[in-house]
């Protein structure tokens, strides 16, 4: 914290100024003493006068002053010293301060309260202007030196809730480029301020910011403790809640708070959640003091603090599991006694539990209310669980192996989702120092083969020649590389336009994928597009698309190296366009190899998982078929993994589509199907695989009445289709007429279809 230095040159320059003939000295002999205070001075002169005149018979000045008999004065040895003034229980200077509260008071034994020169109302540790504020927290303050802490706090780069500078770190009094709320600039200094330098640089055994009570924020310069101690350094219980100073009193939110009660106010007891990974609790016995913006008005509610310290990829607190008997309602608040949730969401009577996630979380303090979501209800137990996601170690910014590389440039980093930088043995060819294909250029970034350090071959993956673009699984929108005349390759749903761009998509986990083309204007690209599992192998297409078509979709495609080809025609653009790409990962509670609801069953041996893409393991209320203990089918196998007709243990029928009155199975026979100029695949078998097929519905006035669709080639039609029970949303007008019912008698209607595990659809 910067001291106000400005004041000691006054006192010296008030020390060396008086002259030595007594010019400047009148009028510190005009001042009087405080009352019942003795003046040095006059204890001075009576010293003074003592040597100028010699003592008569070898006696005293007090023997002769005040001993009739001459005899020399015995000192009184019982006598008590006096009270310090900083510790008798009086204003002595007057200035509406006792003892300690008094500026002028380093502690009990300081015998003088007289105040020293008055700080400016930035550094004075004051809440001059009444706005809770104090000091460099202050946006009226642009450092400690600012005389006036009024104004109208106005919004600064350092107050404005914006990563200005794009470190990871949000405002004043975390980002390192903040000297105070009132900088306007947040970029960070070349070298790091004391209070963001991992030193302990005043050597009190505490470190920067907010450990430090010399800290006012990661941007002070000056570690340096104030003159006393903080209300959360100062050793004290101030709030007799049984926790002392930060960090062990959640109502600190730094060593330098000048208050233990904390932001939630001092009747509510802050649960510190950040070093747990589960909390259990009750509602029924909770206060009720708060509410969200989506409920918790009906009971109590349990307040926690959690502090990000450093950036995460996300943060998920979640009450969904068996352990949750009331409906929770989870609101974040980064301000607690102020209304304004950063997010909010509660559960139900059926589905007690709730989940609230937020993404790439700023470093900060954060209030999570767990609140009642049901009134008068007679069980309020809950379970809470909460998983801070950190940011992938290959796109952190961090050399998090030591080995002097970071990220894309380290040879443990094939695409920017990995977690770890560790380096392979032997290196990989774009990070192992040699030429491997002769190219005359060495791994990563000068090989423009090697897309990241990691990349385990030098040699072309396309043809030569073909411009490509490292996606990860992040997908994001990606500027193209201008290209022109004749292409490599083509689709096999349109022909080819010319030249193409080749996304290389790294997978590291299952996903849906969505590509689009956007020219600079935002107009959407009329050109075809493709995936391939190969670059140059045609027949590993697993999904394309028509310039027409408004994208490019691939479903549950598994992890691995995809080539996504954006076909951009002969001319090149004038300017640049984009693609995005966006990876939908189908990875949930039933897939990722956890006992997520604690019932001892993981994924698909949970009663509470009827497929892989269910996104919570929590069990219903019945069991289902598959997971009962009784042979439904009959067919002498008992639940799953037994009977082959369960998919998982939460499958409802065991006999898979067989006597399921929603489900229907889908022939895939290849005499089944008739082509049209809207299929995706060039074989049945790929639409299958890829688990995506259209067909018909029932048309009105053709007499087939058990579901057999029309043969005009208008999407995918099937022959030997099954019963639907009407259309609805997800039916879709291709062309021709349209009579406004299940379909026009030309078969113009047809619906997406996207297959279970089980080769089924539910329509």
């Amino acid at each position: 914290m910067r001291r106000a230095t400005w004041w000691m040159g006054a006192v010296l320059f008030l020390g060396v100024g008086c002259d030595s003939d007594g010019g400047g000295g009148a009028a510190m002999d005009d001042a009087s003493p405080r009352d019942g205070e003795v003046d040095a001075r006059q204890i001075g002169r009576l010293d003074a006068a003592a040597d100028a005149e010699p003592l008569r018979d070898g006696g005293t000045a007090d023997g002769a002053a005040g001993d009739a008999g001459g005899g020399d004065a015995e000192p009184r040895a019982d006598a008590a010293p006096p009270t310090p003034q900083c510790a008798d229980g009086v204003d002595n200077d007057a200035d509406g301060r006792t003892d300690l509260d008094d500026r002028g008071c380093r502690d009990a034994a300081d015998d003088d309260e007289s105040d020293e020169i008055p700080l400016p109302q930035c550094d004075d540790g004051e809440d001059n202007d009444g706005d809770g504020l104090v000091d460099l927290a202050d946006p009226d303050c642009t450092g400690p030196a600012d005389p006036r802490e009024m104004g109208g706090n106005a919004i600064t780069a350092c107050t404005n809730g914006e990563d200005d500078d794009g470190d990871g770190l949000v405002d004043f009094p975390l980002d390192p480029g903040c000297a105070s709320a009132g900088d306007e600039d947040e970029a960070d200094p070349d070298r790091a301020p004391q209070c963001a330098n991992s030193v302990d640089d005043d050597g009190d055994g505490r470190v920067d910011y907010p450990n430090d009570p010399g800290c006012a924020g990661r941007g002070d310069g000056d570690e340096t403790d104030p003159f006393r101690a903080p209300v959360c350094a100062n050793g004290l219980d101030d709030d007799a809640d049984g926790a002392t100073d930060f960090p062990d009193d959640t109502g600190c939110e730094a060593a330098v708070s000048g208050s233990e009660v904390g932001p939630c106010g001092g009747e509510t007891a802050l649960i510190d959640l950040t070093n747990l990974e589960e909390y259990r609790g009750d509602l029924l016995e909770s206060p009720a003091a708060f509410q969200g913006t989506c409920g918790g008005g009906a009971g109590g509610e349990d307040v926690f603090l959690y502090v990000v310290e450093e950036p995460l990829e996300r943060l998920v607190f979640s009450t969904v599991n068996a352990d949750t008997q009331i409906p929770t309602v989870l609101y974040v608040r980064q301000q607690c006694g102020q209304p304004g949730d950063v997010q909010c969401t509660r559960g139900t009577p059926q589905r007690p539990g709730a989940e609230l996630v937020l993404e790439q979380p700023a470093p900060g303090r954060y209030y999570l209310f767990v609140d009642s979501g049901a009134r008068d209800a007679a069980v309020g137990t809950y379970r809470l669980t909460v998983n801070p996601v950190p940011i992938p170690a290959c796109r952190d910014g961090r050399d998090n192996d030591g080995d002097g590389r970071i990220d894309a440039a380290d040879p443990g980093c094939v695409e920017t989702e990995d977690t770890d930088e560790a380096d392979p043995d032997p290196l990989p060819e774009c990070g192992d120092g040699i030429d491997n294909d002769g190219d005359g250029l060495i791994d990563y970034p000068d090989d423009p083969e090697c897309h990241f350090a990691g990349t385990d071959q030098e040699l072309r993956l396309c043809a030569a020649g073909v411009a490509t673009v490292a996606v990860g699984q992040r997908g994001g929108r990606f500027e193209l590389p201008p290209v022109m005349g004749q292409g490599s390759g083509s689709g096999s749903c349109e022909a080819a336009i010319g030249a193409e761009v080749v996304l290389v998509l790294e997978l590291s986990a299952a996903a849906d994928v969505t590509v689009t083309m956007a020219e600079a204007d935002g107009r959407r690209v009329q050109g075809s597009m493709y995936i391939r599992t190969a670059c140059e192998d045609a027949m590993s297409e697993v999904a394309c698309a028509r310039g027409a078509d408004a994208a490019l979709q691939a479903t549950e495609l598994p992890a691995g190296r995809y080539f996504v080809f954006l076909e951009q025609g002969f001319v090149a653009a004038a300017m640049p366009r984009t693609a995005e790409v966006v990876v939908l990962p189908i990875e949930g509670e039933c897939n990722d190899e956890l006992d997520n609801d604690g019932d001892g069953l993981i994924d698909r041996d949970d009663p509470g998982c009827e497929q892989l893409r269910d996104p919570s393991e929590q069990d219903p209320p019945a069991l289902p078929a598959c997971a009962n203990g009784i042979d439904d089918d009959m067919d002498g196998d008992i639940d799953y993994p037994a009977d082959s007709g369960c998919v998982a243990a939460g499958d409802q029928h065991e006999g898979g589509c067989r006597g399921n009155p929603q489900w229907e199975p889908v022939r895939c026979a290849v005499q089944s199907w008739v082509w049209s100029a809207d299929r995706r695949f060039q074989t049945v078998e790929q639409a299958a695989a890829n688990r995506v097929l259209w067909t018909g519905c029932t048309h009105s006035g053709d007499g087939n009445n058990d579901g057999y669709c029309s043969l005009d080639g208008t999407g995918w039609v099937s022959t030997a289709s099954v019963r639907m029970a009407g259309c609805d949303a997800s039916w879709y007008h291709l062309g021709g007429r349209f009579s406004g019912n299940c379909g026009g008698h030309d078969g113009d209607t047809v619906r997406r279809l996207v297959l279970n595990e089980d080769g089924c659809y539910d329509y």
